[in-house]
C-alpha cells in the first residue's frame, strides 16, 4: 500500500512539472510568433508607400482632411495574453495534486505500522471433546474456552465434518454453542448431532462465526492428544 501511495505522489509531482514545462514552451512559442508577426508588419510598412491625395485649395469653414501615415496604418495594438490566467490555473492544480498526495501519504503509511503493532485475537481453546455413536448418527460434545485478555465472542458455531474409511467426505453439521456470548475467561459447552448412515472413520471439529468465517482454535485437552482409537472391531475415531 505504501509503495502505491508513494508512486501516486511521485506521479502527481511529475504531472505538475510536465504541465509547467508544456505551458512554458507554449508561451515561449506564442511570444516568438508574436515578435515575428510584429517584425513582418514593420518591414511591410517600411517598404509600402500609400498614394496620398493631392492637396486642394483651402476652403473656409471646412475641416482639414486627416492623413493616415503608413506607419500608423500597420501599428500593432498591444493586447493582454490569455496565458497568464492559464498558467495560474495550472499552478493551482499542481499545488492541489501535490498537497493531496502529501497529506494522504503519511496517513496511509502509518496504517501498516499500526496494524503490525495491534495484538491479534487469541484463538479459542478446545478443553474437552467426546462423541457418542448411535444408529441414527453421531453426537459430538465438548467444551470451548475464551482466553483471558481476549475480546468477547458471540454467535459462535461448532462445526463437525465426517469422513469415510477411504478418506472421502461423508457429511457435515454445525450447532451453536450453549452460550450465545463467551466473555474473556469463560467457557461454553456445545453439542453437535450429525445424521449419518455410512461408516465413519474419523471426524474433525472446528468453530465458525454466524457468517461462516473460520474462528481459530487450539487443542488444550488434558490428555494432550488429537487422536484416539477405539478397541478392535470398532470404529476408530480421530478427533
Amino acid at each position: 500500500m505504501d509503495v502505491v501511495l508513494v508512486s501516486i505522489a511521485g506521479l502527481s509531482l511529475f504531472i505538475a512539472i510536465a504541465m509547467g514545462a508544456i505551458l512554458f514552451t507554449v508561451l515561449r512559442d506564442d511570444r516568438r510568433r508574436s515578435d515575428a508577426r510584429v517584425a513582418a508588419l514593420a518591414a511591410a510598412s517600411a517598404a509600402l508607400e500609400l498614394p496620398l491625395a493631392a492637396a486642394e485649395p483651402e476652403v473656409p469653414d471646412e475641416p482639414q482632411p486627416v492623413v493616415v501615415r503608413s506607419g500608423e496604418l500597420f501599428a500593432v495594438t498591444a493586447e493582454s495574453s490569455p496565458w497568464a490566467g492559464r498558467i495560474g490555473v495550472a499552478a493551482a492544480l499542481a499545488v492541489v495534486i501535490a498537497g493531496a498526495g502529501y497529506l494522504l501519504l503519511p496517513a496511509k503509511v502509518a496504517q501498516p505500522a499500526a496494524a503490525a503493532t495491534a495484538t491479534p485475537h487469541p484463538p479459542l481453546e478446545l478443553l474437552t471433546l467426546t462423541h457418542t455413536q448411535q444408529p441414527s448418527g453421531l453426537t459430538i460434545s465438548g467444551t470451548v474456552y475464551n482466553p483471558r485478555g481476549a475480546a468477547p465472542v458471540s454467535q459462535v458455531f461448532a462445526a463437525a465434518i465426517l469422513f469415510g474409511p477411504d478418506g472421502s467426505f461423508l457429511t457435515s453439521a454445525r450447532a451453536p454453542l450453549d452460550f450465545t456470548t463467551i466473555a474473556p475467561g469463560q467457557e461454553s459447552p456445545f453439542v453437535v448431532t450429525v445424521p449419518v448412515t455410512g461408516t465413519v472413520a474419523r471426524y474433525r471439529v472446528g468453530f465458525r462465526s454466524a457468517d461462516g468465517a473460520v474462528i481459530a482454535h487450539v487443542d488444550r485437552r488434558a490428555d494432550g492428544t488429537a487422536a484416539r482409537h477405539a478397541p478392535a472391531k470398532s470404529t476408530p475415531w480421530v478427533q
